[in-house]
């Protein structure tokens, strides 16, 4: 007989596991972009004097509080954020688990994939880049939570016309949709507009959403709710943070770049993009090509080398440029909350029938 434990229990525990997640992912967060590996040291260490820590220091959020934010033998400080993930981290495991109580294979999946999110946010607010392994991972957790839904015939995820996946669907979608934003963002000032990175965690996203979908409604039901809200995110934070970044790091250091003949020549930059170039690497997204190569590197990393320099941007970010992936993440974490609800809301609003007179 399966036993039920008490929510406030299972609260506690979802916390308290989220919050030791959280000190992960902090480790994810600061060691990805600067390509080091995950596992190698196997141990934490202070950034600033690379002394190992120890259970004393990594004891999530306390340790923070009680070593007064510096490190113990350095002294050197410790930044905020370190606690932060580990707060958030703790309080979204705890959402999702009641957002999905009543389904325990959508609430490992939803959780999984939110602490996937958690360094994308933090990484691409940071470096204006997202990691192919980071999208990867939270692709085939997407694909892989509809796979067991078809596995078990639960309902909501029967396979599209007999053969094709809810979540692949999704991908399509997610691609096609920030995909174009890229195109039409070229097409239109020749210049990037959105990252390739951000496509493919659309398409990530893309595929997960549809698994928040009720049974029995368009599998693409909350995507239009989705692309709102990422878009109102941007907008409403975006401007915060352009403005944030514009004032810390000014005008002089591009000024100076610009004298120094650091600027990038047009023609060559237009040179290195094309429109048959864009179309391609949309098309490469839809067609899982960033997988494949993934699995040719365990066998040649040659390959992936020459690929990763081949679709890595060439030119840094603007200096009026904000990264996206951080409002995609908002975006969706609202629509996994409360999208459903302002779907609804929306359509009775719009079938309302007006009163006769």
């Amino acid at each position: 007989m399966a036993v039920s434990l008490p929510v406030p229990f299972m609260a506690a525990f979802t916390f308290l596991l989220g919050t030791v997640i959280g000190s992960f992912l902090n480790v994810v967060i600061w060691r990805l972009p600067r390509e080091q590996s995950l596992m190698r040291p196997e141990y934490s260490y202070c950034p600033h004097c690379k002394a190992r820590l120890t259970a004393v220091d990594l004891v999530p959020l306390l340790s923070f509080l009680a070593l007064g934010r510096r490190c113990r033998r350095c002294k050197a400080p410790i930044a905020w954020r370190y606690f932060y993930v580990e707060l958030l981290t703790g309080l979204l495991f705890v959402a999702l688990y009641w957002r999905f109580r009543h389904d325990a294979a959508g609430a490992v999946c939803q959780i999984l994939f939110a602490a996937v999110l958690i360094p994308i946010f933090f990484i691409d607010l940071d470096t204006f880049s997202i990691q192919d392994s980071l999208n990867l991972t939270a692709f085939f957790i997407a694909v892989g939570r509809d796979v067991w839904g078809i596995a078990v015939h639960e309902p909501g995820h029967a396979l599209l016309w007999g053969w094709l996946p809810r979540s692949l669907l999704g991908a399509v979608g997610g691609v096609l949709v920030f995909g174009l934003v890229r195109v039409l963002g070229w097409v239109w000032k020749r210049q990037e507009a959105m990252g390739l990175g951000d496509v493919l965690l659309a398409r990530a996203m893309g595929a997960m959403l549809v698994s928040v979908v009720p049974a029995g409604m368009h599998p693409l039901r909350l995507f239009p709710v989705w692309i709102l809200l990422s878009c109102l995110s941007g907008i409403v934070m975006g401007v915060p943070l352009l403005y944030w970044r514009r004032r810390h790091e000014g005008t002089g250091n591009r000024e100076e770049g610009r004298e120094a003949g650091d600027e990038v020549d047009e023609e060559e930059q237009e040179a290195e993009s094309s429109l048959g170039r864009e179309l391609l690497e949309i098309g490469q997204c839809l067609l899982l090509w960033d997988a494949v190569l993934y699995v040719l590197d365990t066998l040649h990393p040659e390959r992936l080398e020459r690929y990763s320099e081949e679709m890595e941007e060439d030119a840094p970010p603007a200096p009026t440029a904000i990264p996206f992936g951080p409002f995609l993440v908002l975006g969706f974490l609202a629509t996994v909350f409360w999208g459903e609800a302002l779907t609804a809301w929306y359509l009775a609003f719009a079938l309302r029938k007006p009163p006769q007179s």
